[in-house]
């Protein structure tokens, strides 16, 4: 058993005791026989644990920010879990070429956060510039989990929907108007989502402190 697997039990103990099974629809839209780039909403920080405890065996590398690395422990133990630096507000092409090698040649899937934090909805570039290299599909993600410490330990349900893939077009040419294309179809795919979810659901992103 690797870290990354025995970690992951462990932390669907931990979610399982104090927080309860969450919902979970659209497995069937997992791609089956390949690698691929899970775009999340992002609303909660505990929004990497419940993608990676609700699809195991499935196994994820996430991008995580810089800032994380600074604790030589938390360091050595986030890059056990598959988990690399970045810097959010300019993506260095050495950090977008090791999310393409995670799925290429170390068969991992690569989760991604497009809005880059929880203090924002608005899907940013990248993904779709990461499928043009790696030829991935992207599969969008809504996640309703709970806000805060207080509402997770009340045992409020986390809820999750799992799109349709955005599949990689071979004959188009992936140009700016292309990238900026895929950028829409994931928004689109987000609000679509959760209205499955709970159509009178709605996201206020919190003020940066």
């Amino acid at each position: 058993m690797t870290f990354y697997q025995f970690a992951i039990r462990i932390l669907q103990f931990i979610f399982r005791l104090f927080n309860g099974k969450s919902y979970v629809i659209g497995l069937e839209n997992l791609p089956q026989d390949d690698t691929y780039i899970l775009a999340a909403t992002h609303r909660s920080y505990l929004d990497p644990f419940y993608i990676v405890i609700n699809l195991f065996p499935e196994e994820f590398s996430f991008m995580a920010k810089e800032s994380l690395f600074n604790n030589f422990i938390l360091n050595k133990l986030l890059r056990k879990a598959y988990v690399f630096p970045v810097n959010r507000e300019k993506p260095s092409p050495k950090t977008i070429k090791h999310g393409v090698k995670q799925m290429t040649e170390n068969q991992l899937n690569l989760g991604i956060f497009p809005s880059g934090s929880r203090y924002s909805t608005q899907v940013k570039s990248g993904t779709a510039f990461i499928q043009r290299l790696s030829k991935k599909a992207i599969v969008p993600v809504a996640i309703q989990p709970p806000l805060t410490t207080g509402q997770f330990f009340q045992r409020k349900k986390a809820k999750i929907a799992i799109g349709e893939p955005i599949i990689y077009d071979e004959s188009a040419n992936y140009d700016k108007a292309k990238l900026a294309e895929i950028d829409h179809q994931i928004a689109q795919a987000f609000d679509n989502l959760d209205q499955q979810l709970d159509p009178s659901y709605h996201y206020i992103p919190p003020t940066k402190k």
